[in-house]
């Protein structure tokens, strides 16, 4: 039964995350009262790149404490790739410290140097991403994500095939046990769970991690990519220590071959579900001819076992590739630019994403499915009997127009919160054109987040508010030298109780250019020679003061 009677809820004033002009990033060892520094977190406070793919975690010990982790790009003209982003506020998300991962290209600190990620990027593998968080119930912070190289492509393939790299598992402590206001501030180590296979195109990517508040046990799941040859796999890993050790890697996802982006939840007797984007056709994630669909397991021995995975409900994912007439996943300027002459980044991790609402009793999942218009709408269902059978699915907040996608759920005292990004009120929507792009390939700022929960877990949906107190621009070209679009995989709602936090990719920084000898497609930014501009590399100075590359996380505080 529910706690609570639905209202409407209001978002608080939107908080930039990641302040990488007129600061200076911190150390990890400044974190926990140390006195480290480097020209690296020196140039990450200064140099205005792009962050994406953003995490958000609320400690249950103390709600003031909030951190959030992303792909960081401010390390590009230092460290020679994006790494971790750590950023953690101690008043509910007003503002926040920037840091980074210890392990990073550059970092000589003793927390860098004693990361198993420190051989690794001395190996060339300088890039770290996917960055996910939770908290137990002591005040420690446990934050994944992978490490990689950028790889060489295989020219019988088309994929890359040499990605060094591993999965690996943070943790912060408090600084101070009895202390909660120093819960998540001292870095304490990083493991490795899983390693790229080497020269086989084997790629560990798409990370998802949960704690047992009862147990301490810390769950993690990731996707292991195996080319066009072989079956992507879930795999599932455990710490019963409290993050310092994890079992060996186990398959969860065995007699599916397409597999792709877990979500983990705890059940309230510590059952630990699972559910992950899948298709019955091939390696490649929907295959033509294949089912898509939510794949499901469910464990009730605290991830020892799994239940055999199945597609528990099919659904047609609404994806970028739908906009390009090519197959790409990602269309801008060329060599990137693609017949339909629309600019736009990769959408298409479809979901589901998970949520266990153990106050009403239910499961919920809620993925981006293709109407059959062709608009992308958020759909949602809900199981209330631990995954055995699921409802119809139904839209969660139906739109006249605009595409939504990114859906993410969280459950809290008896509210299950969701949050997507929204491309209603677009004057130039239709449903056969990406988000923010005009029939003639103009790009426009026109998205926003938007929020609503369920008092009665997930079967039925109150309306829903925007959380951005601005639309946005997701169409910037500032990936791949300024060629095209790219605005992560996905966004995060938090929630503790009735503390409720969400974190966002953002453009409203942006600084973007005319280019009327070119497309002029709006999609331009500032410093780009193609604008007028002298920025011939992004690892150098030049762009710092353009705000060309300027992308950013932002944040809001939700009120039910």
């Amino acid at each position: 039964m529910a706690l609570f009677a639905a209202s409407t809820p209001t978002a608080g004033g939107n908080v930039r995350v990641t302040v990488d002009v007129g600061s200076t990033y911190v150390s990890a060892d400044q974190l926990g009262g140390g006195a480290y520094t480097d020209g690296v977190l020196a140039r990450c406070g200064v140099d205005r790149r792009m962050q994406n793919e953003p995490t958000l975690a609320i400690d249950p010990r103390n709600t003031s404490i909030w951190t959030s982790g992303a792909n960081d790009y401010c390390t590009v003209p230092t460290a020679g790739d994006a790494w971790a982003g750590f950023y953690r506020s101690s008043n509910g998300g007003a503002t926040w410290t920037d840091s980074l991962l210890p392990g990073y290209n550059g970092d000589t600190s003793t927390e860098g140097t004693s990361s198993p990620l420190h051989q690794l990027v001395a190996g060339g593998a300088l890039a770290a991403g996917d960055p996910v968080q939770a908290w137990d119930a002591q005040g420690n912070l446990f934050y994944m994500g992978n490490n990689f190289n950028r790889g060489v492509e295989n020219g019988a393939s088309g994929l890359p095939r040499d990605n060094t790299g591993v999965i690996w598992v943070a943790t912060y402590a408090p600084s101070n046990p009895a202390d909660s206001s120093t819960d998540g501030s001292k870095y304490v180590r990083t493991v490795v769970l899983a390693s790229n296979t080497f020269g086989l195109g084997s790629f560990n990517d798409k990370t998802n991690l949960a704690v047992d508040p009862s147990t301490g046990n810390v769950y993690a799941a990731w996707s292991d990519f195996h080319g066009v040859t072989g079956c992507n796999e879930i795999l599932f890993s455990r710490s019963t220590d409290h993050g310092a050790t994890f079992s060996s890697p186990i398959k969860i996802s065995a007699g599916i071959c397409g597999n792709q982006g877990p979500s983990i939840v705890i059940g309230p007797s510590g059952q630990v579900y699972v559910g992950w984007e899948a298709n019955t056709g091939g390696a490649l994630a929907r295959a033509p001819g294949s089912a898509n669909g939510a794949a499901f397991v469910s464990s009730t021995d605290f991830g020892k076992t799994f239940s055999k995975a199945r597609i528990v409900v099919n659904y047609t994912p609404f994806v970028s590739e739908q906009f390009s007439g090519n197959g790409a996943r990602e269309c801008g300027d060329s060599p990137f630019n693609c017949p339909t002459g629309f600019t736009f980044p990769r959408f298409d991790l479809a979901g589901p994403y998970l949520a266990a609402d153990n106050v009403n009793g239910t499961l919920v999942m809620a993925f981006q499915v293709a109407q059959s218009s062709g608009q992308g709408q958020i759909e949602s269902v809900f199981s209330t009997n631990g995954g055995a059978t699921w409802s119809t699915p139904a839209l969660l907040a139906s739109s006249s127009d605009g595409h939504q996608f990114y859906p993410f759920l969280v459950a809290s005292n008896g509210r299950v919160n969701a949050i997507w990004y929204d491309s209603r009120g677009d004057s130039n929507y239709s449903a056969t054109r990406p988000p923010c792009n005009s029939a003639s390939g103009q790009t426009s700022a026109c998205l926003n987040v938007r929020y609503a929960e369920s008092a009665d877990g997930g079967m039925t949906w109150g309306s829903s508010i925007q959380v951005t107190n601005m639309p946005t621009n997701l169409n910037y070209e500032q990936f791949g030298g300024r060629l095209v679009p790219f605005f992560g995989d996905y966004i995060t709602v938090a929630a503790q109780g009735d503390t409720i936090g969400a974190v966002w990719t953002d453009q409203r920084n942006t600084v973007g250019a005319a280019d009327p000898s070119g497309d002029n497609d709006g999609a331009d930014v500032a410093g780009d020679p193609e604008t007028g501009g002298t920025c011939t590399s992004s690892f150098t100075t030049c762009f710092d003061g353009t705000g060309g590359l300027d992308q950013n996380i932002y944040s809001a505080t939700i009120t039910p």
